[in-house]
């Protein structure tokens, strides 16, 4: 195993770690979703997706190509999530964020763990969809069916009217 790759493989362990020691839960109830903002968690939730399959299914150079062909998508959805956790948390926003990373990170690795031919294959056959991409086709993708949802946020407004 290339030097790299155990370095991705112990991160990935220590972040599923840290998930399972802090307690954090799925869902981060401050955080609210206003227009637009689905597109930055659905990223996320695919991005974490897919990092777990570079480490637990020997995919890091299809993971690695991904990020540089989508960098500036990658990059934009990572900085409308940190102002989302702003706006919620304030000071405190980077400490929630990285618990709620945590979150889909262990997610994914649970199911690659009990699934993991499934997993593996399903993660497998995205790579190669994605490469085929553009921006702009990359993004109506991870706002699909396949992403859209999983993140475990609500609108902005859903909640309270819930509670009524």
């Amino acid at each position: 195993m290339a030097r790299r790759e155990k370095a991705l493989r112990t991160a990935l362990l220590t972040i599923v770690t840290l998930g399972l020691v802090a307690g954090a839960t799925a869902v981060d109830a401050a955080v609210c979703l206003r227009p637009g903002d689905e597109m930055a968690v659905n990223t996320r939730v695919m991005q974490s997706e897919m990092m777990v399959a570079a480490l637990a299914c020997d995919q890091a150079a299809s993971y690695n190509a991904m990020v540089r062909k989508f960098q500036p998508e990658l990059t934009a959805g990572g900085t409308a999530l940190k102002r989302i956790f702003r706006n919620a948390y304030g000071a405190g926003s980077e400490h929630h964020l990285g618990r709620y990373v945590t979150v889909l990170a262990n997610d994914a690795a649970q199911r690659s763990a009990t699934e993991k031919g499934r997993f593996c294959t399903i993660t497998a056959g995205i790579f190669d969809r994605v490469m085929g991409m553009d921006g702009v086709a990359f993004r109506a993708f991870v706002a699909g069916p396949e992403f859209a949802g999983r993140h475990g946020l609500s609108e902005c407004g859903a909640r309270e009217a819930a509670e009524r």
